[in-house]
């Protein structure tokens, strides 16, 4: 009896070391025997990644160096509205050997900036570009003399050193004022420049050509005074510039111009309204102007640039206007024969 109640002893001290080594011990919960789901399981979480959205890229060609006047592309560009659409934009300048209109039609360029007769005159030469919307509703080509010369109409550029910027719609308006005014280039001195203003600054011409836009109000910064001759003020009321692109493109990518287009208005849309920040993005664009002449550049802009027909979009375009830019090229010499209107411009792009 004595050895079973020793056992026992024994027992009940084995037992209670087991059950303490079991609670205490660190191993893990026994893993109970899986049941067959009836649902899928969920999915584990994961930090969602996003992907980039690729865009396409795109150059546009200037018809110059950048200046104010472009403002609703900085603004389309900076302000993300390309993107948005799913285009990289790449704006480029012009300038002598950097003709948009070449640029373009040789596919070198997607879109472009190009003068309204001047598109008309490449078309006649087999160029195939398209004028998808206006730029300047109204020419923006001006003469400059000095205040003092006692030039005040395009007349009286008989007998003067005129400097001639050849291919440009300078040298477009040009030739349709020499005809209006019942004049050849045989009555005026041509004196070929390009697009410095330093031949009219120092005396060698009398008469600069460019816009509206520009020179007179940087001459004025600098002390010079200056009659300003314009298209406008001769009585020519024809579309200036236009964005252009080629058949091919509207063709083949019609998707792609209207997301380039619808981008673009919402930067003029800006323009229009937000003068600062029109300024600063020239700021930023065109470094070397000074300050001071940028606001002023903007109001010399906004009543070309801006639709002055009632009912029409932003950059929009009319039929009749049209035909006034193909009469004044025509009286100009400048196109000739046949030429199918219709096909040099197209609305669809344009809300």
């Amino acid at each position: 009896m004595r050895r079973v109640g020793i056992v026992g002893v024994v027992v009940l001290v084995v037992a209670v070391l087991a059950y303490f080594w079991a609670v205490t011990s660190p191993q893990s919960t026994p893993t109970p025997t899986p049941v067959a789901a009836t649902t899928a399981p969920a999915a584990p979480a994961t930090v969602e990644k996003t992907t980039p959205k690729k865009l396409e890229k795109i150059s546009f060609r200037l018809s110059w160096v950048h200046d104010l006047a472009y403002g609703g592309l900085y603004l389309a560009h900076d302000k993300g509205y390309f993107a948005d659409e799913g285009l990289d934009v790449t704006i480029q300048p012009g300038g002598f050997g950097l003709d948009p209109v070449k640029q373009v039609g040789a596919g070198s360029d997607q879109f472009g900036i190009a003068g309204a007769g001047n598109l008309l005159v490449a078309r006649q030469k087999g160029v195939p570009i398209v004028a998808i919307g206006t730029y300047f509703q109204r020419s923006g080509v001006g003469y400059f003399t000095r205040k003092d010369s006692g030039i005040t109409k395009f007349s009286q550029f008989k007998g003067k050193r005129v400097g001639v910027q050849t291919g440009t719609d300078t040298d477009t308006t040009f030739r349709a004022l020499l005809a209006l005014n019942h004049m050849t280039s045989a009555d005026v001195v041509e004196v070929p420049i390009q697009y410095d203003m330093a031949p009219f600054v120092s005396g060698n011409i009398d008469v600069l050509p460019g816009y509206v836009t520009n020179q007179p109000i940087t001459l004025a910064a600098k002390g010079i005074e200056t009659n300003i001759i314009s298209a406008d003020s001769e009585g020519l009321k024809f579309y200036g510039s236009i964005f252009i692109t080629t058949e091919k493109m509207i063709a083949e990518h019609p998707e792609l111009v209207r997301r380039f287009m619808r981008a673009m208005q919402r930067g003029w849309a800006l323009f229009f309204k937000d003068k600062q920040a029109a300024v600063e993005a020239a700021r930023r664009w065109a470094p070397e102007f000074d300050t001071k002449v940028l606001p002023k550049i903007y109001d010399a802009a906004m009543p070309l640039i801006r639709a002055d027909i009632p009912g029409i979009p932003i950059n929009g375009m009319t039929a009749e206007r049209w035909k006034v830019t193909e009469k004044v090229m025509r009286t100009a010499g400048l196109v000739k024969g046949k030429l199918d209107l219709q096909a040099a411009y197209t609305l669809k792009f344009l809300k």
